[in-house]
């Protein structure tokens, strides 16, 4: 007796090409978009173009199923040939870009140095064509196997939003980190890191209060733009676009790391010593081997480490911001976010540049580790000429702040490892009596230091603290025990002590109701 096929899993049986982007943020005379064009496997009722939202480059329905893991095996588009059109919130179209030639993994980016009017635009990318024969053999033969395939009639890939502000915005650009930061992700063990590939955005959750602070800080700051920059790769896109939207924040931008560009990395380099072996031992075999063993290493701590990347991805962001913008950087101690920070500001102010930080970059060793290879400290040294040449040496940063979690050292000890690690009595000169960050507690603290700044007002502290109750933070319940608990012990600036005193009271007042 046969058995009946199985049809409970939806049948693929088509590709569709899509464009992931992310956003972007930008001046009026500079300002970028970037992404990378891959191929989906659909199902018959996925043809139907209106039920794709190109922005998040997710069928309608998939935005609660999505995983990284998903997207993981994604086909990336060698090579193709697209076209850039922003058009203004009216409609009227304002840039249409030349041919962007993206790479052999699809990745593309566009820079546009036309003046662009200020406010919130819409760009679409459209595909014209593919610079390469192996891919398009590929789809050929897809098409020759495939009746009435969608692949061949797609042009539009890909949609996004590009904020353009005016070059003498004043005001505030917020960029935070993601995990342990926004998100409660354990990234401390190997089975955290692995169960991540498999969350689906419900299973994603917030730092209790996290998304609040982010919502009341865009009203505060009359919708000051919030940019996100995560080491976690390129594919989680999808998952952490559908995650940040069912948490109701309205982002500007959104940055992940290419793991695959640091492979390709070792892989040339490897195969350039194999080709160019008297260049490569010109100096002699020992340091030959010295620079090997050193590029291997920061490459293969790359793949895990922040430091190259966000830092690169914070200078690149800095140039295409307006020169008096000032900056919010929000991040946590599990990693070297308040190390990045601090350098960060230094590159800015000119206290760090030229051969004199790039040699400092590349003998950096941080934690332990080694992660800032002899071309990433080349890269990045480009990027901070590039700002002083545009902006003049200045501090930015009016305020960073770092989630202290109990996954690593307090405020004195993180202040210590940056001493330590920078030149000697660098720190001191620079910066003085004041604090080039504060650590601290969670969103409530953060919440606090932001309202000593001026950035919130009290009731909107009182409105991070309403979001937390009820959630669950490492297996502990955010109760009234708890919030009163973690009052009490907050790490904060000693002239904060009013503001703590004050909201204890409202929350004793409030909870005495109940």
């Amino acid at each position: 007796m046969s058995q009946e096929p199985n049809t409970s899993q939806p049948i693929i049986t088509d590709i569709k090409r899509i464009a992931v982007c992310g956003g972007s943020l930008g001046r009026e005379r500079r300002s970028y978009v970037r992404g990378q064009v891959v191929d989906v496997g659909i199902t018959d009722l996925m043809k139907a173009d209106g039920l794709w939202d190109l922005v998040t480059g997710l069928f309608i329905g998939e935005e609660t199923k999505i995983t990284p893991f998903l997207d993981f095996s994604l086909a990336p588009v060698r090579k193709p040939i697209l076209k850039l059109e922003v058009y203004d919130s009216t409609g009227k179209l304002i840039y249409t870009s030349g041919k962007i030639k993206a790479d052999e993994d699809g990745f593309f980016s566009c820079e546009i140095r036309d003046k662009l009017p200020v406010g919130f635009h819409d760009f679409q990318v459209i595909l014209e064509g593919l610079d390469s024969f192996r891919q398009y053999s590929k789809d050929l033969a897809h098409l020759n196997a495939t009746e009435n395939s969608i692949l061949g009639k797609t042009t539009i890939v890909g949609k996004g939003k590009l904020r353009i502000l005016p070059e003498d915005y004043q005001g505030i650009v917020t960029t935070s980190d993601i995990d342990q930061t926004y998100l409660a992700t354990d990234i401390h063990s190997g089975k955290g890191k692995f169960t991540a590939l498999f969350e689906t955005p419900n299973q994603k959750q917030a730092l209790p209060g996290m998304p609040e602070l982010y919502r009341e800080l865009r009203i505060a700051l009359e919708n000051a733009p919030l940019a996100f920059i995560s080491a976690s790769p390129h594919f989680f896109r999808r998952t952490m676009l559908a995650t940040i939207a069912k948490d109701n924040i309205q982002i500007e931008s959104l940055h992940l790391k290419y793991l695959e560009g640091t492979i390709k990395g070792v892989f040339d380099k490897v195969i350039d010593t194999i080709f160019n072996p008297l260049e490569f031992f010109q100096n002699g075999f020992k340091p030959a081997w010295s620079r090997t063993k050193k590029f291997l290493g920061a490459s293969y701590q790359s793949l895990f480490d922040q430091m190259s990347y966000k830092l690169s991805i914070l200078l690149y962001d800095r140039i295409y911001l307006p020169t008096q913008a000032k900056e919010i950087l929000l991040g946590d101690n599990t990693e070297s976010d308040y190390m990045i920070f601090t350098l960060y500001q230094l590159i800015c102010m000119g206290k760090l540049s030229g051969d004199e930080l790039e040699e400092y970059l590349y003998k950096l060793n941080f934690l332990g580790r080694d992660a800032i290879t002899r071309d990433a400290a080349k890269k990045i040294r480009l990027y901070s000429e590039e700002i002083l040449r545009i902006h003049g040496p200045k501090n930015p940063v009016v305020l960073s702040l770092i989630n202290r979690t109990t996954h690593g050292p307090n405020e004195s000890d993180m202040l210590q490892k940056v001493k330590e690690a920078l030149p000697e009595g660098c720190y001191e000169k620079e910066f003085g009596t004041k604090q080039a960050f504060y650590g601290t507690e969670g969103a409530i603290g953060m919440a606090i230091i932001l309202e000593k700044y001026g950035f919130l007002d009290s009731n909107q502290i009182l409105t991070v603290i309403a979001g937390m109750i009820g959630k669950v933070l490492e297996g502990k319940l955010v109760d009234e025990t708890y919030l009163m608990k973690q009052l009490e012990e907050l790490t904060l600036p000693k002239d904060t002590e009013g503001t703590r005193a004050k909201i204890k009271e409202s929350l004793t007042a409030a909870f005495q109701k109940e």
